[in-house]
């Protein structure tokens, strides 16, 4: 497990890496602290360092979440892509792009995709990444389209859906959309959002959808990654209205169209009664 940064039960984090800064952003009863990551801040607004072009993706510390028997630390990837280390084993959503980036990293346990597009299924990245013990969950959707390699091994959830591997428990929630070229492009049924437990922590893993009943419904979750990518995912109005009923303890934008919506978020945020901390790294690729 590689080091991270350490958030405590205040929602705060000792500044261990120049390149962390946290805003804390108060309105009302909201008390929402963003982190960003290689980013610096003016004001509330998260702006990408000017000149260094920033710290490169893989060389940046994690965020520790503390569970039962130690940490839960995430590291951002790509897009979409997030290594998750957890004591009971590691966890990949949608990994794509090679193993480039996932090098030095902790081989996989779990790996989590989402769907079908090729920013969330990289069939060749997967072979590459899936030891003979790991644990590849997919949609139906996504099975079908597997190299017959890892079809043979892969545990395929469709919505509603659950699996018990070891100290980790896999819930496959859907994730579509409601209309529009979100509906268009993630028709229900298709997709995969996750609920994963570990440690008595609930850990949302959204995949590419907006601001459904099911998500909505949602309860107990402690660790929420949510898409924020109108018009094909969530936008921010309906990413601070997932926030206020889902009420995570921490809320991670693990996928963002531009640092305008991002920012657009966190305002509506402010002004809402929810009560979350938002992590949001600055993503490069």
């Amino acid at each position: 497990m590689n080091d991270g940064e350490q958030i405590n039960e205040s929602g705060r984090a000792p500044a261990r890496d120049a390149a962390i800064r946290w805003t804390a952003l108060v309105a009302g009863v909201v008390a929402a602290a963003v982190l960003t990551v290689g980013c610096t801040v003016s004001g509330d607004v998260a702006q990408p360092p000017r000149g260094s072009g920033g710290v490169p993706q893989t060389q940046r510390p994690g965020v520790a979440f503390v569970s039962d028997d130690g940490r839960i630390v995430v590291s951002q990837m790509r897009q979409m892509s997030v290594i998750i280390d957890t004591p009971a084993g590691t966890i990949y959503t949608d990994p794509t792009g090679g193993v480039g980036p996932y090098a030095g990293r902790p081989a996989p346990d779990v790996v989590l995709v989402s769907h079908e597009h090729a920013e969330n299924y990289d069939a060749e990245t997967l072979e590459e990444l899936a030891g003979p013990d790991t644990l590849l969950v997919v949609p139906p959707y996504v099975r079908d389209r597997l190299p017959a390699g890892l079809r043979a091994d892969a545990v395929t959830l469709a919505n509603g859906e659950r699996s018990e591997n070891g100290g980790i428990t896999i819930e496959a929630i859907p994730a579509y959309g409601l209309g529009g070229e979100a509906e268009r492009w993630h028709p229900r049924g298709r997709g995969n959002g996750y609920v994963v437990t570990i440690d008595n922590r609930r850990i949302y893993v959204a995949g590419s959808t907006e601001a459904i009943p099911e998500m909505l419904e949602l309860k107990d979750i402690y660790l929420a990654f949510l898409p924020l990518y109108p018009p094909y995912a969530l936008g921010p109005g309906e990413a601070v209205k997932a926030v206020a009923a889902m009420v995570p303890e921490y809320t991670y934008l693990y996928q963002y169209n531009s640092e305008a919506t991002r920012e657009e978020f966190v305002r509506g945020l402010e002004e809402s009664p929810a009560e979350s901390v938002i992590i949001a790294p600055d993503i490069t690729s």
